[in-house]
């Protein structure tokens, strides 16, 4: 099952078809709405309409269902970033190829991200995790500047400058429609790489997303 068909999978669910998928996705939305503290077993199954011991047939404990978010959570949101860049050396391309995981929920579920981190302020093993997927995504950015003929120095802090910008962009709930975002491209190709975007590319960005 993809991360995106887990997170709708309680919908229409009954009790007795309930999977390891479904108590997951259930855990997996209250910890974005509330945060950890409300993920509960007793919760979660009152909100389920299922019983406690439904739950044990899939987890081993609560730990164990904490322990699926946080893998989830890098599976999904890692992935979409270093994935971007997938079979791209063109820096152009792979650009913009980050733009789309980044306003893609389906992609990059940002309100996810942000549960982890207020989570990792009060949890060290979380916040090795945090740390450890923040290093891992803007690795992967650098390597793919250095591919497009950066040198690894200005690489390096390219990636950071345009992945602490956009982690910035969600947690100060920057309200901003796409519409609005798309007219500033130019300007934030310009900002992120030092160059200039070919502006056939550009039109041809903006038509991929009609909706903006």
């Amino acid at each position: 099952m993809d991360d995106q068909a887990l997170l709708a999978t309680v919908a229409g669910s009954t009790s007795a078809s309930l999977t390891r998928a479904d108590w997951l996705a259930a855990a997996i939305r209250l910890f974005i709405d509330e945060g950890v503290g409300s993920v509960r077993i007793t919760r979660l199954a009152d909100e389920l309409e299922v019983t406690r011991g439904s739950f044990y047939w899939h987890f081993t404990g609560r730990d164990d269902l904490l322990a699926a978010i946080v893998e989830f959570w890098g599976r999904k949101n890692t992935r979409a970033v270093v994935s971007a860049f997938d079979g791209l050396d063109d820096l152009t391309q792979g650009v913009l190829a980050l733009f789309d995981a980044w306003i893609d929920p389906e992609l990059f579920d940002p309100r996810l991200d942000l549960a982890i981190r207020e989570w990792a302020r009060r949890d060290k093993a979380i916040h090795r995790a945090v740390a450890k997927a923040d290093a891992k995504r803007i690795q992967a950015i650098c390597d793919f500047y250095c591919r497009s003929g950066f040198a690894r120095k200005e690489a390096f802090i390219r990636a950071r400058v345009i992945y602490f910008t956009q982690i910035g962009y969600y947690a100060l709930e920057v309200k901003e429609t796409l519409a609005e975002r798309l007219d500033y491209l130019e300007s934030y190709y310009l900002s992120f790489t030092g160059r200039t975007i070919d502006p056939a590319a550009a039109e041809a960005y903006r038509r991929r997303h009609p909706g903006a």
